[in-house]
C-alpha cells in the first residue's frame, strides 16, 4: 500500500510524504502507482518550474519514499499559489483512493514543514 500524507500549516498545505508500493500489479504494469507518480511529479514540476519555488525533495526508490516540502521563507502569495497546486494533487489522490482503497491511503498532517524531517 502507498500512504500519502499532506503537510498542513494553518489553512495551507506545505508539502507531502508518499511511501510504499501499491501492490496493485507488478512493477511496470501498476496503473495505480503510475497515477500516483504522475500526480505527485507533476505537482513538484509545477512548483519548481512554473512558480520557481525551490522545493526540498527526498526520494528512495526501494521504499517508494517521496517527500516534498516548501521552503519556510515564501511570501504569502507564493504560499497561496503553492497551496493550490498541492490541494489539486490532494483532491486527485483522494479520488484515486476512493477507487483503489486497498492500495492507497491519503491523509493530512498538521505541523507544516516541521512535520517531516529528512
Amino acid at each position: 500500500m502507498t500512504r500519502i500524507s499532506f503537510f498542513q500549516e494553518g489553512d495551507l498545505f506545505t508539502g507531502f510524504r508518499a511511501e510504499g508500493h501499491t501492490g496493485y500489479a507488478p512493477a511496470g504494469s501498476d496503473i495505480v502507482c503510475a497515477g500516483i507518480s504522475a500526480l505527485l511529479q507533476s505537482t513538484v514540476i509545477a512548483l519548481a518550474e512554473l512558480l520557481a519555488i525551490p522545493v526540498e525533495l527526498k526520494t528512495e526508490k526501494k521504499t517508494g519514499l517521496f517527500i516534498c516540502r516548501l521552503p519556510a521563507a515564501l511570501t504569502g502569495e507564493e504560499r497561496e499559489k503553492a497551496d493550490l497546486l498541492l490541494r489539486s494533487a490532494h483532491r486527485g489522490l483522494l479520488r484515486m483512493a476512493d477507487e483503489y482503497s486497498e492500495y492507497l491511503r491519503v491523509t493530512i498532517r498538521g505541523g507544516g514543514n516541521n512535520a517531516e524531517t529528512f
